[in-house]
């Protein structure tokens, strides 16, 4: 199972700053190696719910680039981490420092989802949301942690899978 579980913002941000296809396609590359490799993956949630466009005459480049990744990099729940993702909803809909507007946009999302399988397969989540132990509204970071699992950033990851930008 993956190492790494990459949600949305870790490619988007990427994709939309300083890695952006045309100027640095070598990323690209090495997170689809990676992904072929086992070592990197996410919800196919994450593809089907925050990268993919409605209307396919506006897909964007991080879409295309995503879309013949299913099974790949975009990996199907199995049922233990089914099971995990409604004790993951229990929790957010449950836990009173949480307000309830921010649990349906939560839940509507793939980061549910990406805490669930991380806990359910091992690994670390990727993402740039930081820990807000106080906040009102649910960060993967902080139900992360309630489940048992770390997360890091992507640069870290970088870092540690060892890619060098030629």
């Amino acid at each position: 199972m993956p190492d790494f579980w990459m949600d949305a913002n870790s490619l988007i941000t990427p994709h939309r700053t300083a890695y952006r296809f045309e100027a640095v396609p070598q990323y690209w590359d090495f997170l689809e190696e990676k992904a072929k490799q086992g070592v990197i993956g996410s919800p196919e949630l994450v593809l089907d719910l925050e990268l993919t466009s409605s209307d396919p005459s506006k897909a964007d480049h991080l879409e295309r680039w995503a879309k013949p990744l299913r099974g790949i990099l975009f990996l199907p729940a199995d049922g233990p981490t089914q099971l995990k993702y409604k004790d993951v909803v229990e929790y957010v809909k449950t836990n009173p420092r949480f307000g309830q507007h921010w649990i349906g946009p939560f839940l509507d999302k793939a980061d549910p989802w990406l805490v669930a399988y991380a806990a359910t397969l091992g690994g670390r989540i990727v993402t740039f949301e930081k820990e807000e132990p106080l906040a009102k509204r649910p960060k993967i970071p902080d139900i992360a942690k309630h489940f048992g699992v770390d997360c890091i950033n992507v640069w870290d990851m970088l870092t540690e899978l060892g890619f060098k930008a030629s």
